[in-house]
């Protein structure tokens, strides 16, 4: 079974349906992070060729269409079994306070699934992006993609999920969508016992910070000196937060840590807690001041491997370029686990078993 991946990113969606028999016959990402930086700056396709084995194709799918990634890849229109299509989310995350008032030209992106669904005409198109994709002030985009797959003979299933339900030791609410042609389609995954920041990353040996397990090159993360490595030593064990710094302790907080709204954004400089799922990985995760990234009980930030954990890779997932970036191929990830759950789905479909939650097993 054939699968194509448009904004592959570092593969964390194509890794997961790879593990569960599915062939990657092309993908596309521009590799864009922040405009300064310039397309090809994230090393995403790096990373996907170096564990997919394919190098992905450096694109703007805003104006590259099917006809020159079939040419590319040197794949026919009925070669493609799966497609993927998880187009940037930024636009419509209401986390970004000017997605209140203005439509990001990005969202228009979600659109272009059915452009190449009706040239390829794969029996199932993929795509996970942020809960406001469905319920939020944009979600007119999801609406003109609905319209428009179901003109093409489309059965298009939408829902809101959190991911943890099906095991991820990470709380990340997500929208999870997968259309059939010709035919109905229900994903229903099977919910597990919670698992924990502790279930994940318990097990891996002690690191400072800066520096790097010489068995797992993975296991690496940045150096922190000075007031940040102070704060850091201040902020209580087990789920601490700054918001828990006393008052003779006041000269590490930072201007803003409005002290007189304590409960304000209270994840900044925090620490995970060993026995909760931690909060949801972000591309900005590669600093203790964008959210709970701190390590339950070291002084220093999660490493590139506990993130990759956290967000349910396989263990001995490679990132390539540099340490932040490591970082933001993973929280820009599909976390795998998920993404080998709904392959495992589509691949009971095809077999006439239906979406029985008996059936939704990782495969390992």
């Amino acid at each position: 079974m054939n699968l194509v991946d448009l904004f592959s990113c570092g593969g964390g969606m194509s890794s997961g349906f790879v593990r569960q028999g599915f062939r990657t016959i092309g993908a596309v990402d521009l590799e864009v992070a922040k405009p300064s930086h310039g397309t090809g700056a994230t090393f995403c396709n790096d990373t996907y060729e170096r564990n997919l084995g394919l190098r992905p194709m450096s694109a703007n799918l805003a104006e590259t269409g099917p006809d020159e990634v079939a040419s590319h890849f040197g794949f026919g229109a009925g070669d493609v079994d799966v497609l993927i299509s998880c187009a940037p989310c930024t636009g419509f995350s209401q986390k970004q306070s000017r997605n209140h008032i203005k439509d990001d030209g990005r969202n228009r992106l979600v659109e272009r699934a059915a452009v190449f669904a009706a040239a390829w005409r794969p029996q199932y198109v993929v795509i996970e992006n942020v809960k406001e994709l469905l319920r939020g002030r944009h979600k007119h985009h999801f609406q003109a993609l609905h319209r428009g797959l179901s003109a093409l003979g489309y059965d298009v299933f939408a829902e809101i999920h959190d991911l943890k339900d099906f095991g991820l030791p990470q709380s990340r609410i997500r929208s999870l969508i997968v259309a059939k042609l010709d035919g109905n389609f229900h994903l229903d995954l099977l919910k597990s016992e919670p698992k924990t920041v502790r279930d994940a990353i318990g097990h891996l040996p002690p690191l400072a910070a800066g520096e790097a397990d010489p068995d797992d090159p993975m296991h690496v993360c940045p150096r922190i000196s000075g007031h940040s490595l102070e704060r850091m030593q201040a902020i209580p064990k087990d789920g601490g937060s700054w918001t828990d710094l006393t008052e003779d302790q006041a000269h590490l907080r930072i201007p803003s840590m409005n002290v007189e709204k304590p409960g304000s954004f209270p994840d900044v400089y925090g620490r995970l807690a060993w026995d909760r799922q931690a909060p949801t990985i972000t591309r900005e995760c590669s600093h203790p001041g964008n959210g709970r990234y701190s390590h339950p009980e070291q002084d220093r930030l999660l490493s590139v491997r506990e993130m990759a954990l956290l967000q349910g890779f396989p263990p001995d997932y490679q990132f390539e370029g540099s340490l932040s970036f490591k970082y933001r191929q993973i929280g820009d990830a599909v976390p795998p686990m998920i993404s080998a759950m709904i392959a495992d789905a589509i691949i009971a479909d095809m077999d006439g078993r239906g979406a029985k939650p008996e059936q939704m097993r990782l495969a390992v």
